[in-house]
C-alpha cells in the first residue's frame, strides 16, 4: 500500500444514494461477520462510526459517500466529519432549540430552512453517543516494574487510520531499561508516554511489524518482545482494480483482514498472507541475520469477508498463492 504526501489527491469515487447506503449495510456487516479480536482495531466502533453515513441517519444533510479507491473504505475526509459531527451533537440539539416548534414551523413552510432544521435535529439526536472509532490514538500501559533491575514492561497500543488509508492496530510488548525512552513510571506504577516515542511509532505506521520491531530494538534501553500489526482493509469492490485471480462478482466484495506479527515466542517464520507483497533476496538475507541476532520469528496471515457466493472462489484464490485462509461469507 502506497504512503500517500501531505497535499496530494487521493483517488476517490462518489457514491450517491442507494449506493452508498448498500455499501454502508454491507460495511456493517462485514465489521460483524469479521469476528476481530483484540489486535485489529476495533470492529464494533467502525460499525457504529460508519453508520452515520447512512442517508437514513443523516436525512439528507450530506450528499454521496467518498470511498477510497486504494482501500475501498470511505476517506479520511468522510471520517472526520462523522466524528465532528458525534463530538458536537449535544450541543447542536440545544442550539437548535425546541422540536415541536421546528415540526410546527416545517409544516407551514417546508421548503424553508426549518424543515433543514429539524432534520439536523433528529440527525444529531440520532447520532448522539455514538461510538467512534479511533483515528489516531496511543495508549501506554505498565505491565510490571522491577525497580532494583530499573526495567519497566510496557503494552503499547496505537490505534490508526493511517495515510495509506487503512485502519491500523499495533499492539506492541517491550521492557524499558533505565531512562523513560518509552514512557516514565510514577509511584503508582501508572505511565506517562514519551512524546519522542510518540512520535517514532506514528512515523511507521504504515511499515510491517518486522521493521517496528528492528527499529524499537535498536534504540538503547529497550528489549521488544512482541510487535503485532492488526489492519482492517483493503476492501475490493466490484468497481476496483483486485489483486491478479481475485475476481470480484457485479455488486460484491472482498474484505481483508491481515494480522503480521514480529515476535520471540512465534515458533518459526511463516508467510499466510496472500497479499503479502514480496521482498527481493537481498532483503530477505538482511532480515534473516537480523531476525537471527535479535532472536524473533515473523507470522504473517489474512483472513476475508465476502458474500457466500464467493467463499470458494476467494480459497481457491489463496490456494493458487500457497496460503489457506479464513473466509467468512455474509
Amino acid at each position: 500500500m502506497t504512503e500517500i504526501l501531505p497535499g496530494t489527491q487521493i483517488p476517490s469515487r462518489n457514491l450517491v444514494d442507494t449506493q452508498a447506503d448498500l455499501y454502508i449495510d454491507n460495511f456493517r456487516k462485514i465489521m460483524r461477520s469479521a469476528r476481530l479480536n483484540s489486535q485489529y482495531p476495533d470492529g464494533r466502533a467502525l460499525a457504529e462510526h460508519a453508520g452515520v453515513f447512512s442517508s437514513q441517519v443523516h436525512r439528507g444533510l450530506y450528499k454521496g459517500l467518498e470511498i477510497d479507491e486504494r482501500t475501498g473504505l470511505p476517506t479520511y475526509k468522510e471520517w472526520t466529519r462523522a466524528q465532528t459531527d458525534i463530538t458536537l451533537a449535544a450541543k447542536q440539539i440545544v442550539s437548535l432549540g425546541s422540536r415541536s416548534a421546528m415540526v410546527t414551523k416545517a409544516a407551514q413552510h417546508p421548503d424553508s430552512a426549518h424543515s433543514r432544521n429539524l432534520a439536523r435535529y433528529d440527525y444529531y439526536t440520532e447520532i448522539n453517543g455514538t461510538q467512534m472509532a479511533p483515528l489516531g490514538s496511543m495508549n501506554v500501559v505498565v505491565r510490571r516494574v522491577d525497580r532494583d533491575r530499573r526495567l519497566a514492561h510496557f503494552h503499547v497500543v496505537l490505534d490508526k487510520l493511517d495515510a495509506s488509508g487503512v485502519f491500523v492496530r499495533y499492539s506492541i510488548d517491550l521492557a524499558q531499561q533505565g531512562d523513560a525512552a518509552v514512557a516514565s513510571v510514577d509511584g503508582r506504577d501508572l505511565a506517562s508516554q514519551s512524546d519522542n516515542f510518540h512520535a517514532l511509532i506514528y512515523q511507521f505506521t504504515s511499515l510491517d511489524a518486522e521493521f517496528m520491531f528492528v527499529k524499537l530494538a535498536s534504540m538503547a534501553g529497550l528489549q521488544v518482545e512482541r510487535v503485532i500489526k492488526g489492519t482492517v482493509g483493503p476492501f475490493f469492490l466490484d468497481w476496483m482494480q483486485a489483486p491478479a485471480g481475485l475476481e470480484i462478482s457485479p455488486d460484491g466484495f472482498v474484505a481483508t483482514f491481515g494480522l503480521d506479527m514480529a515476535a520471540v515466542d512465534v515458533e518459526a517464520t511463516r508467510n499466510n498472507d496472500p497479499l503479502a507483497p514480496a521482498t527481493d533476496e537481498k532483503t530477505r538475507a538482511t532480515y534473516a541475520q537480523v531476525a537471527s541476532k535479535l532472536g524473533y520469528r515473523v507470522f504473517k496471515d489474512r483472513k476475508f469477508v465476502c458474500p457466500h457466493a464467493m467463499v470458494a472462489n476467494v480459497r481457491a484464490f489463496a490456494e493458487t498463492r500457497g496460503t489457506r485462509n479464513v473466509v467468512y461469507g455474509v
